[in-house]
């Protein structure tokens, strides 16, 4: 790259940080890394490995995938959710140029001692968009520094698509009527989107189902009085679902690749069961999502169960949207403020 296009660049970098920003646009699962070759050749299979993280649909899919980019189009970039910008520090480049733009000499010369360090700076070229910088310069230990910290760069960007879900999900006529008829009724409620409806609702087994069709998408919350400790323990929960695969009539849970772990579901410590679902007859099945917890305030306990059927498309954005209408579950008559975009992977 000669002098001129990399002042040209630099200076449409700085520019459009203070521009105004409009909203980041493109797809939101996919994560451009922008490097020069010889950077990628270290780096590559590092950043690769902290997207790994996936569902079987039944194929394996991962949330997000790396989509690798030669430094001189970064221009072309800037407008996209999700970036990151690889730097080498020993380099004279519009990258190494833009990121020592940003620091302080202090910073500086800390990364000097460190030889490597990461940023992550929200919203700063478009609104709901994520950027990390990833600098340094010891490539060899930069390899080894983002698998250190690759829960938390996989944190930032998986926190900022959530929010951009959850604003897509409700931004649109959300279906408040039903929200209010599930509190009313039932004493818990969830947020609703638009093109959600009431499938069953079956009082004597405590169930009710709610979905949506094409893509099919199908989330239900089952319940019991006090502490159903069973429902919190593996072999436990994958039998309660198992009954609630003859409230939904025929659906079987495949034993083969589950998947536990214990963590939050909004305010609750939950246990978090995921695989895949079939149907008995029907050649039908998916990816599931299954949460169980106890609920002090209503002294209740809770399994949501989610699912989704789009068979030869992508499913993992579904079920996640899933998931964030999980986290808006309350069982007070007010919102808690902490029960949106909240998930994690």
């Amino acid at each position: 790259m000669t002098r001129l296009s990399t002042i040209s660049l630099l200076f449409l970098l700085a520019a459009g940080s203070c521009a105004i920003r409009h909203d980041a646009k493109g797809p939101s699962d996919v994560i451009y890394v922008l490097a020069a070759d010889e950077v990628k050749s270290k780096v590559q299979v590092a950043i690769d490995t902290t997207f790994s993280y996936g569902i079987r649909t039944p194929e394996f899919e991962r949330y997000f995938c790396t989509d690798w980019r030669p430094l001189n189009l970064l221009s072309e970039y800037i407008k996209f959710p999700n970036v990151i910008i690889v730097a080498d520090l020993n380099r004279q480049d519009a990258a190494t140029s833009f990121i020592q733009s940003l620091l302080t000499d202090e910073r500086q010369n800390l990364i000097k001692q460190d030889t490597v360090a990461l940023f992550a700076l929200e919203d700063y070229w478009r609104n709901k968009q994520m950027l990390v910088l990833i600098t340094g310069y010891d490539l060899d230990r930069l390899s080894s520094y983002i698998l250190e910290r690759k829960a938390w760069i996989y944190s930032k960007f998986n926190k900022k698509y959530n929010e951009r879900q959850f604003q897509y999900l409700y931004s649109r006529l959300e279906q408040k009527k039903i929200s209010e008829k599930l509190w009313k009724t039932y004493h818990w409620t969830m947020r609703i989107p638009s093109d959600y409806l009431i499938i069953r609702e079956d009082p004597a087994h405590n169930f009710v189902w709610l979905g949506r069709g094409q893509p099919y998408c199908w989330i239900s919350v089952s319940w019991g009085d006090g502490i159903q400790t069973e429902w919190l323990t593996p072999n436990g929960l994958y039998k309660k679902r198992e009954v609630i695969g003859t409230l939904y009539r025929q659906i079987k849970t495949e034993k083969r690749f589950l998947g536990y772990k214990y963590e939050k579901l909004a305010e609750w410590d939950a246990l978090r069961m995921y695989g895949l679902w079939y149907h008995e007859e029907q050649a039908q099945g998916g990816p599931f999502v299954t949460y169980a917890f106890y609920d002090k305030v209503s002294d209740r306990s809770f399994v949501i169960d989610m699912m989704v059927f789009y068979p030869g498309r992508k499913n993992t954005d579904y079920i996640r949207f899933l998931e964030i209408m999980a986290h808006t579950f309350r069982t007070t008559e007010t919102e808690n403020p902490s029960n949106s975009a909240g998930v994690e992977e």
